[in-house]
């Protein structure tokens, strides 16, 4: 709607994760590195933690483009709220082996021979569980922790990683055993007000933006930044709003003042007052 009045050839805010989209602050990168290291060097476990908002998932998607899809069978997990059955279920179906049983050690055994025949092939198979902090069962954890017990000698037949809010921690802990086998946890950070600002500039320039300046002053950005605690999606909401308003008025730029007017309705204030 508003893209062909800012010069743009797609949505440069949308909410989904999109990993062209990522802008790798330092927190982000560093998160991405770690992540990377422990699939390819066979860690294991690894845990990416941070508030609402921050790019979780979006770096995971990001980190499947640095994998090789050929040595690499992805199994993504995005309903937590499973049982270990239904999980140990879920699982042998998006590789292809579904099994009706519902005997805990069938599935266990069938599961050990599907991560047995991808190793023969040169495949890891890599388990992401998103949004696990909603994971409410100590026994749920226990079980991702035995699928660790899958190894030849020299390898793991599977990468753990858990992706969470920081409320995943304190249930991690309630598992030594697993909390143990984590080789890798990373907690990401908020953007700091200069990370907002060249984050805002990176989506504009891969949605089509050729403009020298930012269409964001300075002032705008940093009230975006307060409003957001540095929150991507919650600057990409704020952002997309700002950019429609400024065509409704028909301004060049968006300025500190709209800005903040847009932030006030977006929060409610106005309604408040």
């Amino acid at each position: 709607m508003h893209e062909t009045y800012w010069g743009l050839t797609e949505q440069p805010f949308s909410l989904t994760p999109d990993p062209r989209f990522l802008f790798l602050s330092r927190s982000h990168e560093d998160a991405l590195m770690m992540l990377h290291y422990a699939i390819t060097r066979n860690k294991g476990a690894a845990m990416l933690s941070g508030d609402i908002g921050l790019g979780k998932t979006t770096i995971s998607r990001k980190l499947l483009e640095l994998l090789e899809p050929v040595k690499n069978r992805v199994v993504m997990i995005v309903n937590p709220l499973l049982t270990p059955v239904q999980m140990f279920q879920e699982i042998l179906s998006q590789l292809d082996r579904p099994v009706n049983s519902r005997n805990r050690q069938v599935l266990v055994q069938e599961l050990h021979k599907a991560l047995l025949w991808h190793y023969e092939r040169g495949q890891r198979v890599i388990l992401i569980v998103d949004e696990a902090h909603l994971i409410k069962s100590t026994a749920t954890f226990e079980e991702l922790r035995l699928l660790l017990n899958c190894q030849m000698n020299d390898q793991f037949l599977i990468s753990l990683l858990l992706l969470g809010q920081p409320e995943l921690r304190p249930k991690i802990a309630k598992v030594p055993a697993l909390e143990q086998r984590l080789a890798v946890r990373y907690h990401l950070h908020p953007l700091d007000v200069t990370e907002v600002g060249e984050m805002v500039m990176h989506r504009l320039r891969v949605a089509g933006y050729t403009g020298e300046h930012s269409p964001f002053t300075p002032d705008a950005i940093f009230e975006l930044h307060k409003a957001s605690k540095g929150a991507p999606r919650l600057v990409c909401q704020m952002a997309d709003n700002a950019l429609l308003m400024g065509m409704v008025q028909k301004v060049k730029v968006i300025d500190g003042f709209l800005m903040h007017s847009v932030i006030s309705e977006y929060s409610g204030e106005d309604l408040a007052a």
